[in-house]
């Protein structure tokens, strides 16, 4: 009884990491979308997420002759970091709000965002139920 209930532990832990591994880089590829909606799409659109986390964090974005200055702005850390926070809150369906989608884009995006980490949850419950029966 004993070995049967370690190999269990065992292949459940690496499968809770595995499982865990696929959500990290669901998140980053997510993230990344995000971010590239707000620079090439929607070309740093003034009431964006990328302008505000700028504005909000002492770090705006510099305007010559009527476009932005790419290289202004916060930190590519800061943005990757912020982005990765924005998808991961809304795949666990936490939603802090302290970055929000304010573009039509930006707002297509969360909700399908939204949408994948509900089918991800519903899918860990669904896996959960039938590995342990």
């Amino acid at each position: 009884m004993a070995r049967k209930i370690d190999k269990y532990l065992e292949y459940g832990a690496s499968t809770f990491f595995l499982l865990m591994l696929s959500f990290c880089l669901v998140a980053h590829w997510m993230a990344c979308i995000f971010y590239l909606i707000a620079t090439k799409y929607d070309k740093y659109e003034p009431h964006g997420w990328l302008q505000l986390l700028g504005r909000t964090v002492g770090e705006p974005y510099e305007i010559k002759n009527g476009t932005i200055n790419p290289t202004s702005g916060p930190t590519l850390p800061s943005k990757y970091v912020s982005a990765l926070y924005y998808t991961l809150t809304s795949l666990t369906t936490i939603g802090f709000g302290n970055i929000a989608p304010n573009t039509t884009a930006e707002k297509l995006f969360g909700c399908i965002t939204m949408l994948l980490g509900g089918e991800i949850f519903f899918f860990l419950c669904v896996y959960e139920v039938t590995a342990g029966s």
